[in-house]
């Protein structure tokens, strides 16, 4: 298969969808976020903070492309920011990756889920999260792209659509 890549705004559950998944698969799990940050290439020079995440995002990508190389089945990538899941999705062959990306109609459930979170993650824009999450909706669909409705459904049902899909 390859490259299952889940994609939303905050608050959609793309980490614990994420990980459920992972827990059914058994197969490599990236989170952006876990892309070590280096701001500073020598002693004299600074990374800026958008040269930094285009050096995650290809460090990611190379990590992927080397699990794939070794025959894994499945890696689950999630949580890359919304300007690089064009990046993400075309790096890949067509029929080697699953863009997943989960999206809310109902803004209150996405302003709830942010403000009341206690799984670790330290963002609590609400109204931000909710710009995001609009930004996603009305993206273009990406071919091949299968999005699925977050505000309505449980995690482990988002898992069992994901893995009908596969």
């Amino acid at each position: 298969m390859g490259v299952i890549f889940i994609t939303g705004g905050p608050g959609t559950g793309k980490s614990t969808v994420a990980a459920l998944l992972h827990e059914k698969l058994g197969c490599p799990l990236y989170e952006f976020g876990w892309i070590p940050e280096f701001r500073q290439k020598n002693p004299h020079t600074m990374l800026d903070w958008e040269e930094e995440e285009t050096l995650s995002v290809e460090n990611l990508l190379l990590v992927t492309d080397n699990y794939l190389r070794h025959g894994f089945d499945h890696v689950i990538l999630t949580d890359i920011r919304e300007p690089y899941t064009d990046t993400v999705y075309s790096h890949f062959a067509p029929g080697n990756i699953r863009l997943f990306t989960l999206i809310a109609e109902d803004d209150e459930v996405i302003r709830t889920r942010v403000l009341t979170r206690d799984n670790g993650n330290a963002y609590h824009n609400a109204e931000e999260a909710v710009k995001i999450g609009k930004r996603f909706r009305n993206r273009p669909i990406l071919p091949g792209e299968k999005r699925i409705r977050c505000d309505n459904m449980t995690p482990e049902e988002i898992v069992a659509e994901i893995l009908k899909s596969l």
